[in-house]
């Protein structure tokens, strides 16, 4: 969940402290990802490792961040899980060699909004997928909720569900799902972004949607959205 653009820390550190205590947030992402992991999980954009424990079940994880800081971080708090490592890349441009770790899932999680040519990194992916391989991408949905924490985090936009569909199409990625969520979370970033110019998410906030995504998660899935705060997408390399 770290961005991969800048190299020094990237204002994001307090926010991704405190969504490593929304435990039940973070399982919900997983859950959603779960049915498309493969064996062998790129991460990238791992930050201080809030999801790299939760893909590390049962997989091999190669966890990646721009940031040194994130890495250590992630590192002393996932120590005790021998089936992941990490390593301090910068993937915005051409992925460097992976050496012998050759994924067949890559996960994003809010990092394409970070990179400004966003379809030159999907097909960075397309390149180091084999055929078959998941990508698998969760974003910041509707352009018109851009406001000042957008522009705190670094955000270059935030996606319609066509447009993104569309990218992945171009560069060579099937559509295995894709649908918006948390349509709970649009008045808030609303109002927070947009009409208070807040610069980062409250934690107060943070911690109170965990637990309301307690009760929802189960349901949420089934529910049509037409809008939501956020977007997923499963691909699958042609």
């Amino acid at each position: 969940m770290g961005s991969p653009k800048g190299k020094g820390w990237d204002g994001q550190l307090e926010t991704l402290d405190d969504l490593s205590e929304a435990v039940h947030y973070n399982r919900w992402i997983y859950e959603m990802m779960r049915p498309y992991l493969g064996a062998r999980i790129l991460e990238v954009g791992c930050g201080i490792g809030n999801m790299t424990g939760l893909l590390a079940g049962g997989r091999e994880v190669l966890g990646t961040d721009i940031h040194a800081g994130y890495i250590q971080m992630a590192r002393n708090n996932l120590s005790g899980i021998k089936n992941i490592t990490f390593r301090k890349m910068d993937l915005e441009k051409k992925f460097p060699s992976l050496g012998r770790f050759k994924p067949d899932t890559i996960v994003c999680i809010n990092v394409l909004e970070h990179i400004d040519g966003d379809q030159g990194f999907i097909r960075e992916c397309f390149k180091v997928l084999p055929p078959h391989g998941r990508l698998l991408i969760f974003v910041p949905a509707l352009p018109f909720l851009y406001g000042s924490m957008d522009r705190h985090y670094g955000h270059f936009r935030r996606y319609l569900k066509r447009e993104l569909m569309e990218k992945m199409r171009r560069n060579g990625f099937g559509v295995l799902g894709c649908r918006y969520l948390n349509l709970l979370g649009v008045f808030g970033w609303w109002w927070n972004g947009r009409i208070l110019g807040k610069t980062i998410v409250p934690k107060s906030q943070i911690l109170i949607y965990d637990q309301i995504i307690r009760f929802i998660a189960p349901f949420e899935k089934w529910l049509p959205k037409p809008i939501g705060l956020s977007l997923f997408y499963a691909g699958k390399r042609a």
